[in-house]
């Protein structure tokens, strides 16, 4: 960038192993360039420790720019110098850059050193002088320290970031966990884990459920398994000469209405009263225990 090509400022007090100079867009501040990423790492956190302020990264083989601000530039630039945390930041671009080129291709230019009340506008000060390319918001403010974000910069980042990681570009794509780390995932979850341990659910939260159930239709086959998993048998006796004879044992009342062509309130109705349906069929039900 331009601003390592400008001339030493006599009069600054500021004391920095970093080159000085003056800042073209405000004559009233100096701007610091660390002129080597890589060979200057302890003393960009020597120097800017308890200070905020905005900074710039500055690809030195491509001339793309990224534009930052801090509350606490130690603890951001202490980020940037650890090639683990950018490698977890995969959203980054200044990251991945970093990661791609080295830092000794960096260099590092302090645009100034202001209070954190007004670090949000004099980014975006920058932001409409630079244009940075690395940066994916050019709203200022978009990424501070604690990394919380407005629910609108949430959706812009949602928005920006749409279609890139799904299908062959998703992070679990093709991959298949192993039993130890499904019973890990599980440990996790249980008991005092599991985020709703020890809770009850509200009464509306409980009705929400209910309304939300009752618009679900389960398909045939679920029906059954869920029957048998109740372990309710209901048994249809026909009436012979010698007596009663099982014609049908069936997991619900609905399967042994269906079987006799006629409504399982029906059956239900002659399973509590006990009597005999047109003097010809009887009906008991049972609970089996489930087999493991």
């Amino acid at each position: 960038m331009f601003f390592r090509n400008y001339s030493y400022s006599t009069d600054s007090k500021i004391d920095t192993k970093g080159t000085i100079c003056n800042n073209p867009l405000d004559k009233e501040k100096n701007i610091i360039v660390y002129n080597n990423v890589d060979e200057f790492k302890k003393d960009i956190l020597e120097e800017n420790k308890v200070r905020s302020g905005i900074y710039m990264f500055t690809n030195k083989e491509t001339k793309d720019i990224y534009i930052g601000q801090s509350k606490n530039l130690y603890n951001r630039f202490k980020n940037y110098l650890n090639p683990s945390y950018l490698r977890r930041e995969k959203n980054s671009r200044i990251g991945r850059a970093i990661l791609k080129y080295g830092y000794s291709s960096f260099s590092l230019t302090i645009l100034e050193y202001c209070d954190k009340e007004i670090l949000t506008a004099r980014e975006q000060f920058y932001f409409d002088s630079l244009n940075p390319t690395y940066n994916i918001l050019r709203t200022a403010g978009a990424y501070v320290d604690v990394f919380t974000h407005s629910d609108e910069t949430k959706i812009k980042i949602r928005s920006s970031l749409k279609g890139i990681f799904v299908g062959e570009k998703a992070p679990w794509f093709g991959r298949k966990r192993s039993e130890e780390t499904k019973a890990l995932m599980s440990l996790k979850k249980s008991k005092s884990n599991n985020p709703l341990f020890g809770k009850d659910h509200s009464e509306e939260t409980k009705e929400l459920m209910r309304q939300k159930a009752l618009g679900r239709k389960h398909s045939e086959e679920t029906k059954l398994l869920m029957s048998t998993k109740r372990g309710i048998i209901t048994e249809v006796y026909e009436k012979s000469e010698i007596g009663f004879k099982l014609i049908g044992s069936f997991t619900s009342a609905r399967q042994a209405a269906k079987f006799l062509g006629i409504s399982a309130s029906t059956i239900n109705k002659y399973l509590k009263s006990g009597e005999i349906l047109k003097n010809k069929y009887k009906f008991k039900s049972q609970f089996v225990q489930e087999s493991k």
